[in-house]
C-alpha cells in the first residue's frame, strides 16, 4: 500500500502568501473604487452617464490591449472572444442598470441594494461551480449586506421597491454572475486576455444607451477637473483594477473576494468626510464594524486555496 502524498510545508505556505497578496490587491481595488465616488460627482456634472461608460470602457481596454499587447496575440482564440464577450456584455448592462437606477431613486438605496450581490455570490457559485456554500460565508455575506444597508441607508430606515429599485436589483444579480463566472474563468483561459475582450464588450451596452437614450457631451466645454476625474476612472478604476481584479479572483474565492470588495462603502464614506465634509453617524460606523467582522467570519470558515499547478506569467 502506498504511503498518502501530502502537499510540501513550502508550496502550502508560498500558496498562502500570494493569495494574500492577491487580497491586498483586492482591498486596494476597493481604496480606489471607494474614491472614485467622489471623483466621479465632477464628471457627471458634464458627462452624461452611458457618455462616462463608454469613454471609460473604450479607453481603458485600449490602455490594458496596449501595455498587454503580446499576451493578446499569443492567446486570443475563439474561446477567449466567446466568454470575454459574456462577461463583457453582463458587465456593460450590470453597469447601466446601477447606474440608471440613481434617476428613478436614491443613491443610498441604490447602492444598498446594488451590493446584495455579494450576498448572492455564495448561491450563485453553488449553482454554477457546484461549490456548496460554508455556512460560515452565508452568515459572513448577510451580515455584509446588513453592514452596507447601515452605511448606505444611515438613519432614514424607508423603503420603497419602484423601478429605480428593480433596476438596481438586476444590477446586483448580474454582478454576482459576472464573479462568480470570471472566478471559474480564471482558471481555465488567460485571465488578462478575458480581461481586455471584457473590457472592450463593456462598451457595446453603453454606446448603445448613449446613441438611443443621451445627448453627446460637448466636449470643448469640459473643464480641466473633468476631464482629470475621466483620467482617473479610466487608468486607475478601470484599467489598474479591472486587471487586478480578475487576476485576483484566481487565487481568493467569489465570496471572500466580494466581500472584500464592498469595503469600497467604507472607503467612499471616509472620503466623503475627507473631501465633501459629510458625517459619520452611529449607525454608519456600526455599518463598519459589522462589515469587519464579516469578513473575519469569511476567513475563519474558509478552506485554503488549493496549490497552482499552472505557472503564473
Amino acid at each position: 500500500m502506498s504511503s498518502p502524498t501530502h502537499t510540501p510545508s513550502h508550496i502550502l505556505t508560498h500558496n498562502s502568501s500570494q493569495t494574500l497578496i492577491w487580497k491586498g490587491a483586492l482591498l486596494f481595488c476597493a481604496l480606489v473604487w471607494g474614491g472614485s465616488f467622489v471623483v466621479i460627482k465632477d464628471a457627471i456634472n458634464f458627462i452624461p452617464t452611458a457618455w462616462l461608460m463608454t469613454l471609460r470602457f473604450v479607453l481603458s481596454v485600449v490602455v490594458v490591449g496596449i501595455i498587454f499587447r503580446k499576451r493578446l496575440k499569443e492567446n486570443l482564440d475563439i474561446r477567449h472572444l466567446t466568454f470575454g464577450a459574456l462577461l463583457g456584455i453582463l458587465n456593460g448592462f450590470g453597469f447601466l442598470f446601477q447606474n440608471g437606477a440613481l434617476a428613478y431613486t436614491t443613491a443610498g438605496k441604490t447602492a444598498f441594494i446594488a451590493s446584495i450581490y455579494c450576498a448572492m455570490i455564495p448561491f450563485v457559485n453553488w449553482l454554477i461551480a457546484k461549490k456548496k456554500p460554508h455556512i460560515s460565508s452565508i452568515i459572513a455575506a448577510c451580515m455584509c449586506v446588513a453592514g452596507i444597508g447601515l452605511i448606505s441607508l444611515g438613519t432614514d430606515f424607508s423603503f420603497s421597491f419602484g423601478i429605480g429599485e428593480q433596476m438596481a436589483l438586476i444590477s446586483a444579480i448580474i454582478f454576482a454572475f459576472v464573479f462568480v463566472l470570471t472566478a471559474e474563468l480564471s482558471h481555465k483561459l488567460d485571465i488578462i486576455t478575458l480581461t481586455i475582450v471584457q473590457l472592450g464588450v463593456s462598451t457595446l451596452p453603453c454606446l448603445g444607451w448613449a446613441l438611443c437614450c443621451e445627448t453627446m457631451p460637448n466636449f470643448s466645454q469640459i473643464p480641466s477637473t473633468a476631464w482629470m476625474a475621466l483620467a482617473y476612472i479610466i487608468f486607475i478604476a478601470t484599467a489598474l483594477t479591472g486587471v487586478l481584479q480578475n487576476r485576483s479572483q484566481k487565487s481568493v474565492s467569489p465570496v471572500q473576494a466580494s466581500l472584500i470588495i464592498s469595503l469600497d462603502t467604507i472607503f467612499a464614506a471616509v472620503f466623503g468626510v475627507i473631501f465633501l465634509a459629510e458625517i459619520i453617524t452611529p449607525t454608519i460606523f456600526l455599518g463598519f464594524i459589522v462589515i469587519f467582522v464579516a469578513i473575519f467570519i469569511s476567513e475563519l470558515g474558509e478552506k485554503p486555496a488549493e496549490p497552482q499547478t499552472t505557472s503564473e506569467s
